[in-house]
């Protein structure tokens, strides 16, 4: 592995980047397996790429590692067709295995009409929006790829992404992002190639449950339109799936899991880049705007942590029930919009409250209908400046909230707790010592954010995959508490998917 290093004017402007790499390598049979930005001397920023020998592995040996097959009396059925159900229905495809799978929202294609209506005029369609639909929550969050965890599949996620759309840099980039804009053709494209390896995908079609034989294995998968015979279904739903988390709490022994809740918060892009990188980063085309993560100990005793950074972006109506409010964040593959933003959390446990599973979900329930309330019942989202937060006072603010339909004034302690208040008071202090200007009086903070992660966890055995207390049901992804985004989702996805594969082929 060698680096080669470049400063923002070698590389910001020029047509192709890779190719001044390679040429610079004096070699063509070489990748670029890394770029990152190492900013810690402002006045020396630099580009850097790291490349390797291509050895031409094929990450589709590693996604389908079984072969062969057998008569095939009941298909395997998938519920949900987030990043888990899609690259879970892209894999049982691939093995011939003809998978069916169940998703209660629309297609993309229509889901984005119906989230366009949303932030027009606060009309919310339950069954399609942010949450809910095709490609899942992560669609109209950007698509981000980064995750800590290690595996090899992220190539072959990464490489399907490319092939439908989205630039080879999330390859290699170290903070990869594909892009709203760009993620419709991607999830259109990898639901094509599952129709056209022989899987089904059924639309607007909503999971009711399961039955079961006298052993006590799934047999039939029940929705609002049909019952499909099976024995082994992949429960991809979504972290906001509240019905189906209360109609299998006891049959599947749900848990309740710890999880955040807080705000978004935005500020000038250009003045986080000027932070950061020391320019702005709109002078340079190939240079995505500043991306940041940080984490402090408050006075209170709460940690504060930012999460689901969208450099560029925008703050997005997120809300999949009636009257209430719910904030996320995405960007376009540009990344180049007027405002950065990103979630601040302060960590939940809510089994230190009750024995209840289902007590944590309830409990983000009532912040996102304190914040429809306490805005009128008007659909816009609570929102306030951070020397209002500390100051209790009006100040007029150089960001203009993002957030659509829109935002009006409110009092935070209306909807947070006073210690989870001053949590964030303190929190933007101190990494205001990180970053000069995050504590600046005119970041804005629209709240709430509360669907970081589950809720719960629906319990399966570690090795099998499968729940411990129903067969042939593979709880799976972020909404069954295994995953926590698009790339840990889809590989969680896949592993199940392989899973079911190995119970079905010989």
């Amino acid at each position: 592995m060698k680096e080669f290093v470049f400063n923002p004017e070698q590389i910001g402007n020029v047509e192709d980047p890779s190719a001044i790499v390679l040429k610079k390598a004096k070699r063509s049979d070489i990748k670029i397996v890394k770029r990152f930005i190492d900013a810690r001397y402002k006045d020396n920023i630099k580009i850097i790429y790291r490349v390797e020998e291509d050895s031409k592995d094929d990450s589709e040996s590693l996604a389908l590692p079984f072969k062969g097959k057998t008569f095939i009396k009941d298909r395997p059925v998938i519920v949900g067709f987030g990043p888990a159900g899609m690259y879970a229905g892209l894999v049982l495809a691939s093995y011939g295995l003809d998978p069916v799978i169940i998703e209660k929202g629309r297609k993309v294609e229509d889901r984005t009409i119906d989230v366009a209506t949303y932030k027009k005029d606060a009309t919310l369609d339950p069954s399609s929006n942010i949450q809910f639909g095709e490609g899942g929550a992560g669609t109209f969050s950007d698509g981000k790829l980064y995750t800590g965890v290690s595996s090899g599949l992220k190539a072959y996620i990464g490489e399907k992404m490319v092939k439908y759309g989205a630039s080879e840099e999330i390859l290699y980039d170290s903070h990869p992002h594909v892009g709203t804009d760009k993620l419709v053709s991607v999830v259109r494209g990898i639901r094509e190639e599952i129709i056209s390896l022989g899987g089904e995908v059924h639309f607007e079609e909503e999971f009711i449950g399961f039955e079961q034989d006298r052993e006590g294995r799934v047999c039939a998968v029940n929705t609002d339109k049909a019952t499909y015979n099976t024995r082994n279904v992949i429960l991809a739903v979504g972290n906001s799936s509240r019905k189906v988390f209360r109609s299998l709490k006891d049959v599947l022994g749900l848990t309740s899991k710890p999880f955040s809740v807080g705000v978004r918060i935005e500020h000038l892009r250009e003045d986080i880049d000027k932070s950061m990188y020391g320019f702005d980063t709109a002078l340079y085309k190939n240079i995505c705007a500043a991306n940041y993560k940080l984490a402090v100990d408050t006075n209170t005793g709460l940690k504060l942590y930012t999460f689901c950074m969208c450099p560029g972006g925008e703050v997005v109506p997120s809300a999949s029930v009636k009257d209430t409010i719910v904030t996320n964040g995405m960007s376009y593959s540009r990344r180049d919009g007027d405002n950065s933003n990103a979630a601040l959390l302060i960590p939940y446990d809510p089994s230190r409250y009750s024995d209840d599973p289902l007590y944590g979900m309830e409990y983000q329930d009532d912040l996102e209908r304190k914040a429809f309330e306490v805005t009128g019942r008007s659909g816009l989202a609570p929102c306030v400046t951070y020397g209002e937060l500390c100051k209790n006072t009006r100040n007029a603010s150089s960001v203009k909230p993002t957030y659509l339909p829109g935002t009006a004034s409110c009092n935070m302690l209306e909807i947070f707790t006073g210690e989870q208040v001053d949590t964030l008071v303190d929190g933007i202090r101190l990494m205001g010592r990180k970053i000069r200007g995050f504590d600046s009086e005119s970041a804005v903070l629209t709240a709430p954010e509360t669907r970081s992660s589950s809720p719960v966890r629906i319990p399966r055995d570690k090795e099998t995959y499968e729940s411990i207390f129903v067969k042939g049901i593979y709880p799976s992804g972020e909404g069954a508490g295994y995953a926590g985004g698009i790339m840990s989702s889809a590989i969680d996805g896949i592993k199940c998917a392989n899973r079911v594969a190995q119970s079905m082929l010989n």
